[in-house]
């Protein structure tokens, strides 16, 4: 998401959590996967996931690690620049009920299409859960481009719609 996308990112993320908060799997998941929002991402932390426990991703040389948390403050600017746990929070493991994936694109076919550096790819083969994509409507394509190395997910969620992905890892 380029230019004005980007600066329509908080608009277009409130069209958003209403759609996936009143998604079953949403209501009825006690422990997710979440992450901060990168410009033109939509933020899945407003407002805070009340009655949920929540796991936020921390780069730990060339992987992501998981800690729990309880609020935005337990989070200082990490690696980059993105707001993660401090290394001391409780770590999370790899089970979950949901975990909500971030991605530059998504297709039906449960596809993604990430920044290029693996990072979730790691993390999501050793992952169990429902892995749920998270974008806004124009990230949604007819086709991403995928190796066998790359994680899909189950499924989609936009402002408008929830896609159900027939997923097929060849991990």
């Amino acid at each position: 998401m380029h230019g004005l996308a980007r600066h329509r990112a908080p608009v277009l993320s409130a069209g958003l959590a209403p759609r996936l908060r009143s998604w079953t799997v949403w209501q009825t998941a006690f422990s997710l996967c979440a992450f901060c929002a990168l410009p033109g991402e939509p933020d899945v932390l407003t407002p805070w996931p009340e009655g949920k426990r929540v796991a936020m991703p921390r780069v730990e040389g060339d992987d992501l690690k998981f800690h729990w948390v309880t609020c935005r403050e337990e989070l200082a600017p990490g690696k980059f620049g993105i707001p993660e746990p401090r290394a001391t929070a409780p770590p999370a493991g790899f089970s979950f009920d949901l975990i909500l994936v971030p991605g530059m694109a998504f297709d039906h076919k449960g596809g993604r299409l990430g920044r290029g550096r693996g990072y979730y790819d790691r993390f999501l083969a050793a992952a169990n859960g429902l892995l749920a994509g998270v974008c806004f409507d124009d990230q949604l394509v007819s086709e991403v481009p995928c190796e066998p190395h790359d994680a899909r997910v189950d499924a989609v969620v936009t402002p408008s719609e929830i896609v159900l992905c027939a997923r097929k890892n060849t991990r």
